[in-house]
């Protein structure tokens, strides 16, 4: 019932390259759930479904994958996906959280994710003061905002560090803009150690995140950077190696087992040095959810197009939902036999390059029927816009095959 076009398709008017690299990314796609072709017709659209067996199965599968590293812990990137059943369903898993404010911090903490890592650009005092609170240690992304904690909060000389390392060569070539993320402070920065002298602060938690993983290299460089580190701040508790695993877990198994080998023996010989091991903390958003949603969408349109294609236009916006991930794959409802036709699945506002994907070949699709586009569990509602002022989807979860409206 699903049917693929394999091929790249061409990057038009503005969008961003590595849509199209991240598509082809997607060689593990699970299996749309049985109930979600039994409802689709019925559904009212445009809907997000989230499959939490598959949520578990990837869990599952993560954990398999770590469980040679002693004193591992597995957050959720909270950024990703904000839903309150999917939260709560992580937290039965045994998931902490990564918090990016404090309205993130509210859904974890309801939902029930512990513990709770926080970095963020931009915090306020009132925010600082909120996660002290709470008894969540900020991972601190600038010297500016560290001297908001010294001077305004600082009722715990215990205090965390995002630092900011070199992007990796291959994240280099695709960003023109610099060689260095703006997020982190400068691990031998004299004004940072001269903060950390002058308030008695104690570091014991350092997070790096450079972006999405591709191989071995990448990580061994950030691994010697970060065992350089702790000769610097002996008394840290925490390494947080962060998010982008998605490429590695989905594409690259035999080089993501390499990866987890070369963090094993890494933090083996950390904490055969250490009298306290340190713990070590990955929090990915997007491979955790992207390939357990589901957006079904109505056809409200569908044309043929001068340029052979047919343009099929959808109840809802990939420029208002799809900017953080890519362009799916789809499934039609009903499924015709027939020839199949190349068809752009485009969205409903006024922006020319609103698509969701180019050159899908499918049976003719008519107005009136229904297409599931997956790949949609992850940065789709929580990073939503509104323009037309269209509404966000709602939201349902499957469980235990039945479909729920998340509330």
């Amino acid at each position: 019932m699903i049917s693929k076009d394999n091929n790249n398709s061409e990057i038009k008017d503005g969008w961003r390259d590595d849509v199209t690299e991240f598509r082809n990314w997607m060689t593990i796609i699970p299996t749309i759930p049985e109930t979600l072709f039994k409802i689709a017709s019925d559904i009212p659209t445009p809907a997000l479904v989230y499959d939490l067996d598959a949520i578990t199965d990837t869990v599952t599968a993560l954990r398999n994958d770590l469980r040679q590293i002693q004193n591992s812990e597995l957050c959720l990137a909270v950024k990703a996906n904000r839903c309150q059943s999917v939260l709560r369903h992580m937290a039965k898993l045994g998931l902490g959280a990564d918090i990016t404010t404090i309205q993130e911090l509210d859904a974890a903490m309801a939902a029930g994710l512990w513990p709770i890592y926080s970095t963020a650009p931009g915090f306020s005092v009132a925010d600082l003061k909120r996660l002290a609170t709470e008894g969540v240690i900020p991972d601190l992304c600038s010297l500016s905002q560290l001297r908001v904690w010294c001077e305004s909060v600082n009722r715990d000389k215990r205090v965390g560090l995002r630092l900011r390392f070199p992007f990796h060569e291959d994240a280099k070539a695709k960003n023109a803009v610099t060689r260095w993320s703006r997020f982190g402070v400068d691990p031998t920065d004299s004004g940072l150690h001269s903060l950390i002298q002058t308030h008695e602060l104690e570091v014991v938690h350092l997070h790096v995140h450079e972006g999405e993983t591709f191989s071995e290299a990448d990580l061994h460089q950030t691994l010697d950077l970060l065992v350089s580190c702790l000769e610097i701040f002996p008394k840290v508790e925490v390494l947080n190696l962060g998010g982008g695993w998605a490429y590695l877990f989905h594409l690259q198994k035999p080089e993501a087992q390499r990866v987890w080998d070369l963090v094993n023996k890494t933090i083996t010989r950390i904490n055969n040095q250490r009298q306290q091991p340190v713990r070590l903390v990955i929090e990915p958003g997007m491979l955790l959810t992207m390939m357990a949603g589901y957006l079904v969408a109505e056809v409200k349109a569908a044309d043929d197009h001068p340029s052979g294609n047919r343009i099929v236009v959808l109840d809802t916006s990939a420029w208002n939902l799809m900017f953080w991930a890519p362009r799916p794959a789809v499934a039609q409802i009903p499924f015709r036999e027939g020839p199949m036709f190349v068809h752009d699945l485009a969205g409903c506002t006024c922006y020319e390059t609103d698509y969701f994907c180019l050159n899908e070949k499918m049976a003719r699709i008519e107005v009136g029927d229904r297409v599931i586009l997956n790949a949609s569990g992850a940065y789709t509602s929580s990073v939503a816009r509104s323009l037309h002022g269209l509404p966000i989807p709602k939201e349902f979860v499957i469980r235990d095959n039945r479909l729920c409206l998340v509330e």
